[in-house]
C-alpha cells in the first residue's frame, strides 16, 4: 500500500470545506439525546462537561494536524503502515473500517427509530433503511467532491433550525443551573465522556487530508469546525437544562426534538413533525461520510475497488439493521461504539503523535549517519 496518496487536482477540495465536512459529520443523531445522557452524570454542571470535552477535542485535532504535517500527502491507513509495518498497519486499518461501519449502523438505527416514533409508527425498519441507504450509496458514488457538497448544502439548509428554539429559550429557568460546581470532578469528567457519541466524527480529518488543496489551512478549518460543534452542543444542553426540570430531562429520550413540540406557527401546529423530517438533512451527511470512510479505508488497506466495497457494505448494512429489534439493543450497541470512538478519536491521535515524531527522528538519524 502506498503511504502517500496522490490525488488529482480535479478532485481536490479547498480547506474551507473541511469545516463543513467535519461539523456535519459530528452533528447528527447524538445531539437529539445528548442532554439526557450528560445530565444523568453531571446534573446541572453538564455544561461544564461540554467545555471539558471541547478542550480535549481541540487538543486531539491539534495532534492530528501535527501528525499530518510529518507527511506530504498521507492519510491514517498509510501512516499506520509506515509507522507500525504492513501487518499491524493493516490490522489497525481494518479496525478503523469496521468502526465506521458500526457508526453507520448506529446512526441508521437511531434515526429510523425517531421516524417510527414521531412520523410513521407502522412503517417497517427495512423500508426506511432501504430508502436512506439508496441516498447514501448514490452520494458516495459521486466521490469526495459530491460528499463535501452535500455537507455544505445541508449545513446551510438546516442551520436555521436553531432560530426556532427562541420559545424554549424564553421559558428557561435560571435556578436549574444551581449550584454551579455542585458535583464532583469525577461526575463532570463522566459527563464529558458521555459526550463522545455526539462529538465523534472529527477524525475524518485524518482521511480527507490528501484531498485538500491548500493543506496548511486544513488544521485551522478543523479547529473551527470542532469549536462550532462545541458551541452548538453547549447551546443545546444549556437550553434543555434551563427549559426542562431535572426529573423531566432524565425521563426524555430525545429532549432536543421534544423542545420543538411547543413551537407553533399559523401554517404548522406540530413543528416537531417538520423538524424530524428536516432532521434527515442533518443525519444524511453523517451516514454518507461514514460510508465513504468505511469503503475508502477498506480500499486503502486491501487494494479493493471502492465501488465493490460500497455495494457489499450497503447489503450488509441493510441486513445488519434488521438484527436490532428493541431500544435496549440499540442503546447497548451505541454505548459500546461510543467507547471505541472515544479511544479512536480522543486518545489515539494523542498517543500516535509522539510515536510518529520518534519514528521520523530515528529515520533522519539513520539517514545522516549513512
Amino acid at each position: 500500500m502506498k503511504i502517500q496518496l496522490q490525488v488529482p487536482v480535479g478532485i481536490q477540495i479547498q480547506a474551507f470545506y473541511v469545516f463543513f465536512l467535519i461539523h456535519t459529520t459530528q452533528v447528527g443523531t447524538g445531539i437529539m439525546g445528548i442532554s439526557t445522557h450528560i445530565y444523568s452524570a453531571a446534573k446541572q454542571d453538564a455544561w461544564i462537561s461540554i467545555l471539558v470535552a471541547g478542550v480535549w477535542m481541540s487538543i486531539s485535532v491539534f495532534c492530528m494536524g501535527k501528525i499530518l504535517q510529518q507527511y506530504e500527502s498521507a492519510d491514517l491507513p498509510g501512516i499506520q503502515v509506515d509507522i507500525f509495518g504492513k501487518f499491524i498497519g493493516k490490522f489497525l486499518g481494518t479496525i478503523l473500517a469496521l468502526y465506521f461501519f458500526g457508526l453507520l449502523i448506529s446512526v441508521l438505527l437511531n434515526y429510523i427509530e425517531v421516524i417510527q416514533v414521531f412520523l410513521f409508527p407502522t412503517v417497517p425498519t427495512w423500508l426506511v433503511c432501504l430508502f436512506l441507504l439508496s441516498l447514501v450509496v448514490y452520494a458516495v458514488l459521486g466521490g469526495v467532491r459530491v460528499i463535501v457538497g452535500v455537507s455544505f448544502l445541508f449545513f446551510v439548509g438546516t442551520v436555521w433550525l436553531l432560530i426556532v428554539l427562541y420559545k424554549p429559550i424564553s421559558l428557561m429557568e435560571g435556578h436549574h443551573f444551581l449550584p454551579v460546581m455542585g458535583n464532583s470532578y469525577s461526575d463532570i469528567a463522566s459527563g464529558a465522556f458521555k459526550t463522545t457519541y455526539s462529538l465523534i466524527g472529527f477524525e475524518v480529518l485524518l482521511f480527507i487530508y490528501p484531498y485538500v488543496q491548500n493543506k496548511r489551512k486544513a488544521h485551522l478549518a478543523a479547529q473551527l469546525a470542532v469549536l462550532a460543534t462545541t458551541l452548538l452542543t453547549l447551546a443545546v444542553v444549556v437550553i434543555t437544562i434551563g427549559y426542562f426540570s431535572g426529573p423531566q430531562l432524565e425521563r426524555l429520550i430525545w429532549p432536543t426534538l421534544s423542545m420543538f413540540k411547543i413551537i407553533q406557527f399559523s401554517f404548522a401546529e406540530r413543528f416537531d413533525i417538520i423538524a424530524v423530517g428536516l432532521w434527515m438533512m442533518v443525519v444524511l451527511p453523517n451516514m454518507i461520510t461514514a460510508m465513504w470512510l468505511c469503503t475508502h479505508t477498506f480500499k486503502r488497506v486491501y487494494g479493493l475497488r471502492q465501488k465493490q466495497v460500497l455495494y457489499v457494505a450497503a447489503v450488509l448494512l441493510f441486513f445488519g439493521t434488521i438484527v436490532f429489534q428493541d431500544r435496549l439493543q440499540i442503546n447497548n450497541f451505541t454505548d459500546k461504539l461510543a467507547t471505541v470512538g472515544f479511544y479512536i478519536a480522543f486518545v489515539y491521535p494523542i498517543v500516535l503523535w509522539p510515536i510518529v515524531l520518534l519514528k521520523n527522528y530515528i529515520r533522519r538519524k539513520r539517514g545522516t549517519s549513512q
